[in-house]
């Protein structure tokens, strides 16, 4: 209990390869529930999901915006907040479980979607500024003072 998983079903493969010398001829043991597999495949999904959907976002901010830069603030931010997420949960000696990485890529689903709207907003605001005769700095406007 509390131990990494991954690691403990290592150690399970490794005695039980050990114990296969010593048992009797004709007695073997079969596993029946190995989770390894899953928790391999749960990985690879949070990693592809994470590719795909900055490719995504990338594509979606460049075709309607035409704006490289506007693109790179998600292709950035996003993993950051991914990694971040893991921070406290080494911190507090939590692993990556099937549900925390399930709730991770749920959580880049929503996050892909307020960095479309947040770097389309900013759009809309700097065009009003432009408009408007440029009155004030940029960075004011951005930030929304």
């Amino acid at each position: 209990m509390g131990k990494n998983v991954r690691d403990v079903i290592e150690r399970v493969k490794s005695k039980l390869t050990d114990l296969k010398s010593s048992l009797p001829p004709g007695v073997q043991v079969v596993t029946t529930y190995d989770r390894s597999d899953l928790i391999d495949r749960s990985i690879d999904t949070l990693r592809h999901t994470l590719i795909e959907e900055l490719i995504i976002v990338s594509v979606v901010i460049l075709i309607f915006l035409w704006h490289v830069p506007s693109a790179i603030i998600p292709i950035v931010t996003i993993p950051i907040a991914v990694i971040l997420a893991f921070i406290p949960m080494h911190e507090v000696g939590l692993t990556a479980n099937i549900m925390s990485l399930g709730g991770i890529a749920i959580a880049i689903g929503a996050m892909v979607d307020a960095a479309i709207v947040v770097v389309e907003q900013t759009h809309k605001k700097l065009e009003h500024w432009e408009a408007d005769g440029r009155p004030g700095p940029a960075a004011a406007v951005v930030i929304g003072r």
